[in-house]
Parts: structure tokens; C-alpha cells; sequence
């Protein structure tokens, strides 16, 4: 009596143990088959509107003028440099000396101009990582109180193109063909940027 009780307990939860596998099972396949939820974001859109990014653009163009105008001085120099030359004799010493002052000159705006333009393209690099890793942030933050699973970046075409090279750029690369309007967070999303908590 006793081995009948002990195989069917055994019986049992081997039972239980397979009912309970298969709703598992059950289970999973319902959340791998549910459908995810999707959201759309304009990063064209955020960086034309962004505060935060149109106060740096202030910034960067009040240093692009001010470089200039250094440029545009030294310019100047140079040509009156020049006008200088013409007045005295070829060969001459005050020629030499004028020309010497206007190599060294012409070399070192030349040097500086390569230094500026590095130093601006890498300032753009370094804000534009910046800026696109906060607007990953943001991104994620408004999907997961807006319990989205994906959000897929759209991009704003413009029509007509600039250039056949850049119609054939934006089919290429645009990946979303149709979204609906209450799919797009890009509103939230770049006003949580440029409130900046």
C-alpha cells in the first residue's frame, strides 16, 4: 500500500511538473508573440528647434566671427604689405626685408587658419557627441514612460532635392515609409532636452 502511495505522488508531481512546464511554455509564447511597441523620433526636427542647441550654435558663431575678423586684420596687414613692396626696387633691401616680413606673416595666418579650422571641426564633433548622447537619453526616458519597446529615428525629407546624389542618399538611408501621428515623441523628447533635467 505504501508503494502505491509513494508512485502515485510520484505520478502526481510529475503531473503537476508537465502542467506547470507547459503553461510556462504557454506563457512564453504569448510574450515572444505580442507585438512590440513603437515610437518615432525626429532627430532632424529636435536639432532645428532644440533652445539648448541653438544657444550653442549663438555661441559657436560669435567665436567664428571673432576669428574672422582676427583673419580679416591680418588680411589686411598683408595686402598693405604688399602695397608696400610695390613702391620699392625689386632686390632692394627694404624689398627683402618687406618680403621676409610678408612670408612669415603669410605663414603664420596660414598656420592659424589650419589650426582654427581644426579647432572648430573638432569642437562640432565633440557637441555634436555630446548633444546626440543626451537625445539617446531622452529618447529612452520618454519611451519608458510612454512604455514603448522600440523607437525608430525617421527622417525629414525634403522635396525637391538639392542634388540627385542626395535624393539617392535619403532613399538609401530612410528606413520609416509611414508612421501615425501618435507614434511620434519627438515633442516630448526635445522639450525634455531643453528643460535639461
Amino acid at each position: 500500500m505504501k508503494s502505491k502511495g509513494i508512485v502515485f505522488g510520484g505520478l502526481l508531481i510529475g503531473l503537476l511538473t508537465m502542467i506547470g512546464y507547459q503553461q510556462g511554455q504557454v506563457s512564453a509564447a504569448k510574450s515572444a508573440v505580442s507585438p512590440a511597441k513603437v515610437g518615432v523620433v525626429s532627430i532632424d526636427k529636435i536639432l532645428k528647434n532644440s533652445k539648448k542647441h541653438e544657444a550653442w550654435k549663438k555661441t559657436m558663431d560669435a567665436e567664428e566671427a571673432r576669428i574672422r575678423a582676427e583673419f580679416d586684420k591680418a588680411k589686411s596687414e598683408l595686402d598693405l604689405l604688399q602695397a608696400d613692396m610695390k613702391t620699392r626696387t625689386k632686390g632692394s633691401e627694404d624689398y627683402q626685408k618687406l618680403g621676409r616680413e610678408y612670408a612669415e606673416k603669410e605663414a603664420l595666418l596660414k598656420a592659424k587658419d589650419s589650426y582654427y579650422e581644426q579647432e572648430m571641426t573638432t569642437k562640432v564633433q565633440a557637441w555634436t557627441e555630446t548633444l546626440y548622447q543626451d537625445i539617446q537619453k531622452r529618447v529612452g526616458e520618454v519611451a519608458k514612460k510612454n512604455g514603448l519597446d522600440i523607437v525608430i529615428a525617421r527622417e525629414d525629407t525634403e522635396y525637391p532635392a538639392v542634388s540627385m546624389r542626395d535624393l539617392l542618399l535619403t532613399i538609401r538611408t530612410n528606413k520609416v515609409m509611414y508612421y501615425s501621428d501618435s507614434l511620434d515623441i519627438t515633442d516630448e523628447v526635445l522639450a525634455s532636452l531643453d528643460a535639461g533635467n
